[in-house]
């Protein structure tokens, strides 16, 4: 009557089972993984925005207590950049205190960029002209996903093209962030 099944029940999975969850986890992990460190650039480049806005406020108000923007910490005011990384072109110098007198009155400490101050020619650097009544402040190459994509961005470069070269074209520099005084606009 009954027919007695010839293998016993098996309680396990097949190895092509095994293979496919394997395959899927994997699957997931990756696209979790692509999508974190695309948030972790997208934070940085929040990092690097905040910072520039707290450094603005910082020397504006030494600006108004002392009378003039604060000197560079290293280089030749008006013809070099200043910054805490190594910035061998446009004529920069490297200095951790890049920005004379502002921390920690001004701000706690000057800032340095999260992810490539340690990379030549990337990271933060200050300018200011000779008689010190103008600045300006970037961020110069290390921008990461919220890239400038206008000359109207808060953080563009320069506020329109120009002759100079350091604007000139379609767009501004769009791994470049920057906030100045007026008369610094171009530079």
């Amino acid at each position: 009557m009954f027919k007695k099944n010839s293998q016993p029940n098996q309680l396990g999975f097949t190895l092509i089972e095994v293979l496919v969850v394997i395959a899927i986890i994997s699957v997931l992990i990756s696209i979790v993984s692509i999508s974190f460190t695309e948030a972790r650039k997208g934070t940085r480049d929040g990092v690097r925005m905040t910072a520039l806005s707290e450094l603005q406020l910082a020397i504006e108000k030494y600006k108004a207590q002392k009378g003039q923007y604060p000197d560079q910490g290293c280089g030749v005011a008006g013809t070099n950049w200043a910054g805490p990384g190594s910035h061998s072109s446009d004529g920069g110098v490297t200095c951790n205190e890049y920005i004379t007198g502002l921390a920690p009155e001004y701000i706690a400490k000057l800032p340095t960029d999260p992810n490539s101050e340690a990379v030549a020619d990337m990271g933060f650097l200050y300018q200011v002209s000779t008689n010190r009544d103008a600045y300006k402040i970037m961020v110069y190459g290390s921008v990461e996903k919220k890239t400038i994509t206008s000359y109207g961005d808060k953080f563009a470069r320069c506020p329109a093209k120009d002759t100079s070269g350091e604007c000139g074209g379609d767009l501004p520099p769009e791994k470049v962030y920057a906030v100045y005084s007026p008369g610094a606009e171009n530079w």
